[in-house]
Order: structure tokens, then sequence, then C-alpha cells
């Protein structure tokens, strides 16, 4: 049931940085419609908009990363001290 709901969540996650960036492409159909005009063919311009998505995905996977590595061990701090197992509780390369 749980393996459901996280996948029911990357899922959700997946769609709305979807729809995140169709709609960045769709506000910027002026500019591409100038590329074309000035002579950019279509495997150039889906080229280009496709390095930018992959640039904005791996600065945010870093970002994210950064962020796991730094927040867990300053939630764990926070934990109860009778709480078991926390000293247990870490980033793996299986999460990351």
């Amino acid at each position: 049931m749980l393996l459901a709901a996280v996948g029911l969540l990357l899922l959700i996650t997946c769609a709305n940085i979807a729809n995140l960036l169709l709609t960045r492409a769709a506000t910027r159909g002026r500019e591409i419609a100038l590329r074309a005009a000035l002579g950019a063919s279509l495997p150039r311009i889906a080229r280009q908009l496709m390095t930018e998505s992959l640039v904005l995905t791996a600065a945010a996977g870093l970002l994210g990363l950064i962020f796991a590595r730094a927040g867990v061990p300053a939630l764990v701090r926070h934990l109860p001290s009778g709480l078991p197992r926390t000293a247990e509780i870490a980033v793996d390369g299986r999460a990351c």
C-alpha cells in the first residue's frame, strides 16, 4: 500500500513538472517563432529546449541532494532522545 502511495506521489510530481515545462515552452512561443524565422531548424530548437530542461533538472537534483545531506542530520538532531534507531537515519546511495 505504501509503495502504491509513493508511486502515485511520484506520478503526480512528474505530471506537475511536465506541465510546468510545457507552460514555460508555450510562453516562449514568440522567441521560438523568431528563431525559426531566422533560420533555426526544428531539431535545433528542440535540442535547445531539451538542453535547457536537462540543465534545470540536473541543477534541481543537485540542490535537492545538498538539501537532503544537510537537512536530514539537522532533523535528526531535533528528534526526541528516547526515539529508537535515530542513529540509523541517514541519506545513503539507495535514497539518492
